[in-house]
């Protein structure tokens, strides 16, 4: 493939994007076991870079419109999947006789059946969510405010990740106040992102788009 069949074809900036997408997906599953304390509250590790992909969708989604974001998610799906049969496979492989960390390898990276089926329902539901709503604020807006458009899809769909999450994954074996309680703790932070990556998604719209400099009227239209 020469080079303007290339650049005919999918863009570098798209596969760029995706694969940071896609790669702030996986590790955010695959750091989740780690639990971090802040202000008292207890959180996963993966709330620290899992609000990631919701800034890339919405970069995505805002140059190349909801069928190309809607097939990145599907693939997203498809990639967790694939990654956690990856993850099954070495857990079951035989440990070498001298090798003594088969139990934490185990335990670190063999998540419970249901906390993946949580993961992945509030990951698509979530995701879905932000594309739809960022699409329909964009006709709304007639293309404008995309300040708004990111932060009202980013805030409202990692609400519902929180809550497909955390009902799906522990409905019947923690309290409700307990469940109540830690979507309202990591919620906090994840609305905290989605105001900090406000500037963040102006940065990649206008480097997607081959504009030099981002002014404070282009955010503020």
């Amino acid at each position: 493939m020469d080079q303007h069949q290339w650049n005919a074809g999918i863009p570098f900036k798209l596969i760029f994007l995706s694969m940071v997408f896609m790669t702030c997906l996986i590790a955010a599953n695959l750091v989740a076991s780690k639990l971090f304390i802040i202000g008292g509250f207890a959180m996963t590790s993966g709330i620290v870079i899992y609000p990631v992909t919701f800034l890339v969708l919405d970069s995505i989604t805002e140059c190349w419109g909801k069928p190309v974001a809607q097939k990145i998610v599907w693939i997203g799906l498809f990639a967790n999947l694939f990654f956690t049969l990856l993850l099954q496979a070495a857990i079951h492989l035989p440990p070498a006789p001298f090798w003594k960390g088969q139990a934490a390898f185990s335990e670190t990276l063999g998540a419970m059946p249901r906390i993946v089926l949580a993961s992945l329902c509030g990951y698509v539901i979530a995701q879905t969510l932000d594309i739809t709503l960022f699409t329909r604020l964009k006709r709304r807006t007639n293309g404008r405010k995309l300040w708004l458009r990111s932060l009202v899809s980013t805030a409202v769909s990692q609400l519902a990740d929180s809550a497909v999450f955390m009902f799906v994954g522990f409905a019947g074996t923690l309290p409700i106040s307990a469940i109540l309680t830690t979507i309202r703790t990591e919620y906090v932070l994840k609305f905290s992102y989605a105001v900090i990556g406000v500037p963040l998604i102006y940065l990649a719209v206008h480097w997607i788009r081959g504009q030099k400099a981002v002014t404070s009227k282009s955010m503020l239209n």
